[in-house]
């Protein structure tokens, strides 16, 4: 039980440190700086998703999941429902070169 408010603490620590330096960077006071790197790459930027990724290795697409809650998240602010449908939403597929692929089709940017 401690053991779990304890990892549950230091993962809302690690958050709000990665709004911190998204913040100081420049970027909005309510998203992480995973999330902000997905963005860049969806915008064509240089970004560093696949070194977050890297470091994040346990949850596969650690960005690409960041950005999509907070972009869901961004404007709605108590309904849980609307996380968990879009996420069963999302659909994974294998690409040509063997890569994993996801496509978002109700978030149409």
């Amino acid at each position: 039980m401690l053991l779990k408010f304890f990892l549950t603490y230091l993962k809302r620590i690690g958050i709000a440190l990665s709004v911190l330096i998204n913040v100081i960077l420049g970027g909005p006071n309510n998203q992480t700086f995973s999330a902000r790197n997905h963005g860049w790459k969806r915008d064509g930027k240089p970004n560093l998703v696949w070194l977050i990724d890297r470091i994040f290795f346990m949850d596969d697409n650690h960005c690409l999941n960041s950005w999509v809650y907070w972009y869901i998240r961004k404007d709605v602010e108590n309904d849980k429902n609307i996380w968990e449908y879009t996420v069963s939403m999302v659909r994974k597929s294998k690409g040509t070169s063997g890569t994993i692929q996801y496509e978002l089709p109700i978030l149409e940017c």
